[in-house]
């Protein structure tokens, strides 16, 4: 934590720059992570990306990861430097529409742009926002890394026990806030994501159904210039599905189709440095961006 605060005084133009010319150079290495985001952009954008535009991205995500490592390991300090200013909300209707009704509001996104600081604002904005977290290794940088969002105001709670307290979070108006595009405890539910199988968790669409929260797809990107535009999309319709096994599972796979929109929109600043799909093998994938990749 001593770490953190000296951190929090380096200005950010230069611990951005540091650290985006180490993580370019980390991107070029041929490592298994670096593979695998490799393999994770190329279904994504398709059979048509050339290597250099694979290439081209994966710098890209590492530059915005080093931005995000950045941010992170400083959001439980005072804002010296007004990084927490790079948070730009693009459109909150839903968010606040959605609280004016008291059932609390379920959120879900990707592993990308900067969760964790949009977070952290949210809660200064909207009141507690509750989380789960994964189990990190080594345990020290797990207790350091909850002590951080602990400080940066998210209520995280253990990601194998956590569903009772954010079903109670939600009966209180509270919000919660999920990544989904991997499964993190248990074995998730298989969906067509991108156009091809994935296995993605099933708590948020569970805690929708029983609670009767809306189901909000949360787009979180970081741009050109470091900022994290953050849009609220329109909530995903439930109101035809019960809490049964079958009903769960359309839910999830109405998520997965939003899951899509949302790696379209930020597939530069995701981090999927981990399996996503269940088959990696098929090159000829469903293109998933039908515009210039370079746009």
């Amino acid at each position: 934590m001593g770490g953190t605060l000296i951190l929090s005084w380096i200005p950010p133009w230069f611990a951005d720059s540091i650290a985006a010319w180490i993580s370019r150079r980390l991107s070029r290495i041929n490592g298994a992570r670096q593979q695998q985001l490799h393999t994770n952009l190329r279904l994504v954008l398709g059979p048509a990306a050339t290597d250099m535009e694979i290439q081209a991205a994966t710098e890209e995500v590492y530059v915005s990861y080093s931005r995000y490592m950045m941010e992170f390991f400083t959001m439980g300090w005072p804002d010296l430097w007004r990084r927490h200013a790079r948070v730009k909300p693009v459109d909150t209707a839903h968010l606040t529409n959605a609280l004016s009704r008291g059932s609390g509001v379920v959120l879900f996104g990707i592993h990308g742009g900067n969760w964790d600081l949009a977070a952290s604002e949210s809660s200064k904005r909207y009141g507690e926002f509750h989380s789960v977290g994964e189990e990190v290794q080594p345990v020290w940088l797990g207790m350091v890394m909850s002590r951080v969002r602990r400080d940066g105001g998210i209520v995280l709670h253990k990601a194998n026990a956590g569903g009772r307290e954010l079903f109670r979070a939600l009966k209180q108006g509270k919000v919660v806030g999920l990544v989904v595009d991997r499964t993190i405890v248990g074995n998730g539910i298989e969906v067509k994501l991108c156009g091809r199988m994935a296995r993605i968790p099933t708590g948020p669409v569970s805690l929708a159904l029983r609670t009767g929260a809306p189901l909000i797809p949360t787009s979180i990107v970081r741009d050109n210039d470091g900022d994290i535009n953050i849009e609220f999309l329109t909530p995903i319709d439930l109101s035809d599905l019960d809490t049964g096994p079958s009903d769960v599972a359309t839910g999830v796979q109405r998520m997965a189709d939003q899951l899509t929109t949302l790696i379209r929109r930020g597939y530069r600043s995701w981090y999927a440095l981990q399996p996503i799909w269940i088959d990696e093998s098929d090159e000829n994938a469903s293109t998933l961006l039908t515009t210039n990749h370079s746009s």
